[in-house]
Order: C-alpha cells, then sequence, then structure tokens
C-alpha cells in the first residue's frame, strides 16, 4: 500500500506542478500575443519623420522610437522639414488614411492631422511625422527626453 500511495503522491505532484507551468505560461501569452499583433498592424503604416523646430538629433529619436514600437520609418533616421518654423508637430496624410493619421497621431500625442494627398506614385510613405517646437510635450519623448537628445 506505500508503494501505491507513493506514486499516487507522485503523480498528484507531477499534474499540480505541470498546471501550474501551464497557468504560468498561459498568463504570459496574451501579452506577447498581444505586442505581435500590434506591431503587426503598425508595420503596414509608412511613415517619414521630419525634424520641423530645428532641434538637433529629433528626428532621428523619434524614427527610432516608431521604429521600437512597431511603424515601419521609410526615412532613415528622418530628415529635415523644409523650414524650423514649426510651433506643433503635426501628421501629414500622404495617402487618404484617416486611420493611419488617428493611430499614429494618438501614439505620438500629435493633435494635428493635416491632409496633403499626392498621386505620385514614387510617393512610398503614408504619412509624414513633422516634429516641432512642442516635442518634449509627446508622448515618446517624454520617455527619452533626457538620454536622446543632447
Amino acid at each position: 500500500m506505500t508503494k501505491l500511495l507513493r506514486i499516487k503522491v507522485f503523480m498528484s505532484s507531477t499534474v499540480i506542478a505541470l498546471s501550474l507551468l501551464s497557468i504560468t505560461i498561459l498568463y504570459k501569452l496574451p501579452k506577447t500575443a498581444d505586442t505581435i499583433v500590434e506591431k503587426k498592424i503598425n508595420s503596414n503604416i509608412r511613415i517619414a519623420v521630419m525634424n520641423g523646430c530645428g532641434r538637433e538629433g529629433l528626428a532621428s529619436m523619434f524614427a527610432q522610437k516608431l521604429r521600437n514600437i512597431g511603424y515601419d520609418v521609410v526615412n532613415g533616421q528622418g530628415g529635415n522639414a523644409d523650414s524650423f518654423d514649426f510651433n506643433v508637430s503635426v501628421v501629414l496624410d500622404r495617402k487618404g488614411n484617416k486611420n493611419y493619421a488617428k493611430t499614429v497621431a494618438k501614439d505620438l500625442g500629435i493633435r494635428e492631422i493635416l491632409d496633403q494627398y499626392s498621386a505620385n506614385p514614387y510617393i512610398i510613405e503614408d504619412l509624414v511625422v513633422i516634429i516641432g517646437r512642442d516635442w518634449d510635450t509627446l508622448k515618446i519623448s517624454k520617455e527619452a527626453m533626457a538620454t536622446d537628445v543632447k
């Protein structure tokens, strides 16, 4: 009887251990799955990032942060806007997809979305994000201000 009891205890312990392992794995999966879904959705959005205020390194910092959350930044480390006179940051919708523009604006904390549709087949970006003088109030900049911008 003691041998049978030991087998039952061993089997019960094994079932409990496997159950705990399964619960732990299942608890972690939704976070990973959500991240994968979010990155997959974001990776369909092609963005050009431009510095519109003249502060050195801003376009590069925002381009990297957007990549980190899954967006497809198509202009390398970013570039300069046509002028450095942008008081506020804006999202320019180049392809007529308002949902893309709203998603990126929300992720960055940008309030201004402008339509700048172009039928030019050589324009590959869906959106242009121009970082203005309000860059330090944007969501992504708050986590990176101290380390990324000199």
